[in-house]
């Protein structure tokens, strides 16, 4: 029986999805089966993967589209190895990422989740920016009542968090951040960490759900999770767990009121948030739609001024100093 079990969900990821086999069939740890699940692509996916005979690669195939939820919900129940880890088939991963997590998890038992720092890129494989994670599990509650304190595909997991958690990943949360959820729920109830160094590649695509439909609600996820966790820290169940999600509707309502307040508001919400992942074209459009909103609002055409500086900047150092993905790995 190999230590762990590696799922990698997949829909129309031709572009990408061999960079992300490879990088994991290549890792310095190589105790481990690869479950990758295409969920009914309607490009050349599949057949990329079944190429592969890698005799630890498993190929599964969804009938029809699930997506992300569902699929893993469906699956996540047949691992019997000691460790899971689910990744995504845009992304890439450090040579060391698997065995530093391990590590970690072979030798601190009270460990049940090791994540790790990231590097964010944009969809030709170039260097975005540096996400350093906290690793200090007192740091690491305060912090994600405010900001989730891991990425998703990055994390290694005890198979005990499957039976803690029946429901896995949570349909409440079915469009977005599923997988920041759980990280919450596991850091809530047991002692979790990140590998300092960053070990992934986190691709970031115009085209990813997160940033093609951007709602109030998943701009602001973040604060979801905090008011979740805040709430089982206070009476050991948040609202969902006791059925009662109204709760987190009500809770998203009051933040929604904060944008009805400023038509402007969202443009400038979504302006920054895509600023900050380097989706530039984007970040100038929501922008300039703020400015055209709320015309005479200081803070538009400021905001407008430092978002331009902003990009500025951004390309002049891509100019200097453009490394793509791959390079990083040796420093």
């Amino acid at each position: 029986m190999p230590r762990l079990t590696i799922l990698m969900p997949a829909y129309n990821a031709t572009n990408y999805i061999s960079e992300a086999i490879d990088s994991l069939l290549n890792q310095t740890f190589t105790d481990f089966e690869f479950w990758v699940i295409d969920d009914a692509s309607t490009d050349n996916t599949l057949s990329i993967v079944k190429n592969y005979k890698d005799p630890r690669i498993k190929v599964l195939s969804n009938k029809v589209n699930l997506g992300r939820v569902r699929t893993i919900n469906g699956l996540v129940k047949e691992i019997q190895t000691s460790f899971f880890t689910i990744t995504d088939a845009d992304d890439a991963s450090h040579p060391l990422r698997l065995e530093k997590q391990i590590r970690l998890l072979e030798n601190d038992p009270s460990l049940f989740m090791c994540g790790s720092s990231f590097w964010a890129m944009d969809e030709k494989g170039s260097f975005v920016r540096e996400m350093k994670l906290l690793q200090d599990v007192s740091e690491l509650r305060a912090a994600s009542l405010k900001q989730s304190q891991f990425l998703g595909p990055t994390t290694v997991m005890r198979r005990e968090v499957i039976d803690t958690f029946p429901h896995f990943y949570r349909t409440y949360f079915m469009d977005n951040h599923a997988d920041a959820d759980l990280s919450s729920l596991i850091l809530d109830k047991y002692n979790s960490t990140n590998v300092a160094e960053p070990l992934y590649y986190y691709r970031i695509l115009k085209s990813s759900v997160t940033r093609r439909k951007v709602t109030v609600r998943n701009l602001n996820l973040h604060r979801v999770f905090g008011f979740l966790s805040q709430q089982r820290r206070e009476t050991g169940l948040d609202c969902l767990q006791r059925n009662e999600p109204h709760e987190a509707d009500l809770f998203i309502n009051k933040i929604q009121q904060e944008y009805d307040a400023d038509a402007s508001f969202f443009f400038r919400h979504q302006a920054y948030f895509q600023l900050y992942w380097g989706v530039n074209d984007l970040a100038f459009t929501n922008i300039r739609n703020a400015v055209i909103a709320k015309p005479f609002l200081l803070k538009n055409w400021l905001s407008l001024a430092h978002i331009i500086s902003r990009i500025g900047l951004f390309y002049l150092n891509r100019g200097l100093n453009k490394r793509h993905y791959s390079k990083l790995s040796n420093q």
